[in-house]
């Protein structure tokens, strides 16, 4: 038969193990407080925790002869929780409050015998239970840095006949060194919260600056994570259908929330003007005013041929006026025309570049040098900077040699051309670099294992489920399901934005209409649509988040 010492070493040696491979504080604090208790032959044990916040909490009971075990908040009813400061200030204290106040050990043989001992509640508690409260044992438990961080209590010590005996020294020792143990468990709790709590306050200060680079897309990356959780905590409810099978276990939550978050990084790469590029002429500004400043160079030089066929009588004033007045009405519609080209909210047709192109042809007299005024790296961009030096005829809209800056095309008949939308091609292309840019850096993370899943789902937000979309044309089969619910979200994110210097507001009418569309090209995975429509994710997130005048009649039938 084996001995008790060797019962309670074998014990402990299971307990190195589970705090070696366990993570769960309360399963931990359960495992060593009734290690402890049984190595000490105690009839009672209880934990009470100190937050970072200096609260001191039950968080632990358990009475073997009543069989009286509580967890957590189910605590509330033998111990409130309670500041540090308001325990000094108590004129009477229970034990594991003397304790945690003076960080000494509380040993009583009888504890109604203690005149500084608060019983008020323990009387009250054995009244109640028919039980009879008498030895106890409470030891305060310090970490490395000199923190408490809790008071381990026992009560009624017992002997081989069921008596109640005295906590002796030897059985202090004993217990101090097991529930040092609770210190190790408690310190890696607290590093892990620390741990984590660093993590997500990087990731959302990364994504709040992602988002303060551009007054118009401010909440984007705050709002995708929302609209993530939603859809996923309705997939996961699916009772039948392809994603009846659909779980998600607590690192998959997690790893999806720091994905969701950390979707968009790679826009720090992103120059601001394309994301905020409003009009095909913005840059840091919108240079349609440089061309109106050209027409109405071209009025007043218009002015003044008048002016001088007047004086040289080379025909009648009404003829001269006529003439003035049917130019001015031509550069008046042209500037119309070219200002209507500027505003992404047009289709540009070949017949609108062609009349592009002759209104571009249109010349201009230059006097002042081009070339003053310019930075450095602007001045190294023109190769042939004489031209630049001395007046001479420049066309009114303009495609320079200069307008070629760091892979960029600033071309004013370039961009004019647009067809839809304010984005050229190089433009576009740096656009959608930032998901490339994002797998990149999310890549270079060393993240956890429960985590690995984060550059998946954070970087497939813009592939599309028949393969077309990029960075690597995955299909739909190629993605995991929170790949797709995150390019859902960020789909819908982006068209009920109401603050997008491109667009107007979209009703949700609209929004729902488009991702229909979506769905039915391969771009949204067609079963998860269905659950964003028949659950009404599109609903619950509109009434929190969108403007009333955006909520219209949805019927969702007609969007499935």
């Amino acid at each position: 038969m084996p001995s008790e010492r060797d019962i309670i070493l074998n014990d402990l040696l299971a307990l190195n193990t589970a705090i070696a491979k366990d993570t769960d504080t309360q399963i931990l604090v359960e495992k060593v407080m009734r290690v402890a208790a049984k190595a000490a032959s105690a009839d009672g044990c209880f934990f009470f925790e100190i937050g970072q916040d200096k609260f001191m909490s039950l968080t632990y009971s358990n009475i073997k002869s009543l069989r009286e075990r509580q967890v957590g908040f189910d605590n509330l009813d033998f111990f409130e929780p309670i500041a540090l400061a308001d325990i000094k200030n108590k004129a009477a204290k229970r034990p594991a409050e003397i304790c945690a106040i003076n960080r000494e050990i509380i040993n009583t043989d009888n504890i109604y015998n203690d005149d500084e001992i608060d019983t008020s509640f323990i009387s009250g508690f054995d009244y109640k239970n028919d039980y009879a409260t008498v030895s106890v044992l409470a030891l305060p438990l310090i970490d490395r840095k000199d923190n408490l961080i809790g008071v381990a209590q026992f009560i009624n010590a017992m002997d081989n006949n069921g008596k109640v005996i005295n906590f002796t020294s030897e059985t202090v020792n004993m217990l101090l060194s097991i529930c040092q143990k609770l210190v190790v468990v408690l310190e890696n709790k607290g590093l892990r919260e620390a741990y984590s709590q660093l993590l997500e306050s990087f990731i959302e200060v990364l994504a709040r600056a992602i988002d303060a680079k551009s007054p118009y897309t401010g909440s984007h990356c705050q709002k995708v994570p929302i609209i993530t959780r939603m859809l996923t905590t309705a997939a996961t409810e699916e009772t039948e259908g392809p994603l009846k099978d659909f779980e998600m276990s607590d690192d998959d939550w997690y790893a999806l929330h720091i994905a969701s978050w950390l979707h968009d990084c790679g826009k720090v790469t992103t120059p601001e003007y394309i994301v905020d590029k409003a009009t095909k002429l913005e840059t840091i500004n919108n240079r349609i005013h440089e061309i109106r400043n050209r027409f109405e160079i071209l009025r007043r030089d218009a002015h003044i041929t008048y002016l001088q066929k007047r004086l040289a009588e080379v025909d009648s004033k009404e003829n001269l006026q006529a003439e003035f007045v049917a130019k001015v009405k031509q550069l008046e519609d042209d500037f119309a025309f070219v200002a209507w080209c500027n505003t992404g909210d047009n289709e540009i047709s070949k017949a609108d570049q062609q009349r592009l192109d002759e209104i571009g042809k249109q010349t201009f007299t230059r006097y002042f040098n081009r070339m003053l005024g310019l930075s450095w790296s602007e001045r190294n961009a023109v190769t042939t900077p004489e031209i630049y030096n001395h007046p001479c005829q420049e066309q009114l809209l303009q495609d320079r040699p200069d307008h070629l800056i760091d892979g960029y095309n600033r071309g004013e008949l370039y961009n004019l051309k647009i067809k839809q939308g304010t984005i050229n091609k190089e433009e576009r292309e740096k656009i959608n670099d930032h998901i490339v840019v994002t797998i990149d850096m999310l890549k270079a993370l060393p993240f956890p294992k429960e985590l690995a899943n984060v550059v998946e789902y954070a970087g497939c937000h813009h592939e599309w489920v028949n393969g077309k979309g990029y960075p690597n044309h995955l299909t739909g089969d190629q993605m995991s399901i929170p790949a797709k619910i995150m390019a859902i979200a960020d789909v819908f994110e982006a068209l009920t934005a109401k603050d997008r210097p491109y667009k107007e507001p979209k009703k949700l009418s609209e929004v729902l209409r488009i991702m229909q569309e979506m769905k039915n090209i391969g771009h949204l995975d067609p079963d998860l649509y269905r659950v964003f429509i028949t659950h009404k994710v599109y609903l619950d997130y509109a009434e929190q988040y969108m403007d009333k005048e955006q909520i219209d009649e949805i019927n969702p039938e007609e969007y499935l």
